[in-house]
């Protein structure tokens, strides 16, 4: 079954291959030190972006892609990455965590529903509702406040998907990335609480 890490080389929008330009990206994200970050986190997505956002561009692979688009993309994943002083076990890209997921349980691998008979994620399901059902001018600044909620909640050892991130920012109108998204969170969601109820009931 197709993944969103097999979508087509052109959604870089620059020539390259997605999932790689995103793995040369967070690598190169996390050697940042903070000041370049702090930069990239408050840039304006539309406007010229701060010298930081362009050698990212440059040596991740981007460069001649869809600056608007690419900004939104970068200044994400800064959000996403791990504050303060670098440690050994910071993770930002990791394609085995996907994007539904980590909206539903805020980037914690140990997250467990306070409810199971009626569970709900960290990202309440109707807010991922109403984040579906946004026409796609108006993703990225809604994908930017959860990622400032994953942030401010996540592992800073458990990383993101942002391949899925960058699919979903750069491919415009395409339901694809959305329909990962919601399958994911669900999967998570009620296998956990599943799971969870099992281990009670068993208690």
């Amino acid at each position: 079954m197709p993944t969103l890490d097999t979508i087509p080389a052109q959604q870089a929008k620059g020539g390259s291959d997605l999932p790689k330009t995103i793995s040369r990206l967070s690598t190169e994200m996390l050697a940042l030190d903070p000041g370049p970050l702090a930069e990239i986190r408050r840039m304006e997505p539309g406007g010229t972006g701060p010298s930081a956002y362009w050698r990212l561009a440059s040596r991740s692979g981007f460069l001649q892609g869809d600056a608007d688009r690419w900004t939104h993309v970068v200044k994400i994943m800064a959000i996403l990455t791990p504050k303060g002083e670098r440690q050994p076990t910071d993770r930002l890209h990791d394609a085995r965590r996907p994007l539904g997921a980590v909206m539903c349980d805020g980037g914690d691998p140990k997250w467990e529903p306070r409810r199971f008979d009626d569970a709900d994620g960290v990202l309440p399901q109707i807010r991922l509702a109403r984040f579906l059902a946004l026409p796609p001018q108006l993703r990225p600044d809604a994908l930017e406040r959860m990622a400032r909620m994953i942030a401010s909640k996540r592992q800073r050892e458990s990383g993101v998907n942002c391949v899925e991130i960058a699919a979903l920012l750069l491919s415009g109108s395409s339901k694809k990335p959305l329909k990962a998204i919601a399958r994911d969170y669900y999967i998570r969601l009620d296998s956990t609480a599943r799971a969870a109820q099992n281990k009670e009931e068993g208690a």
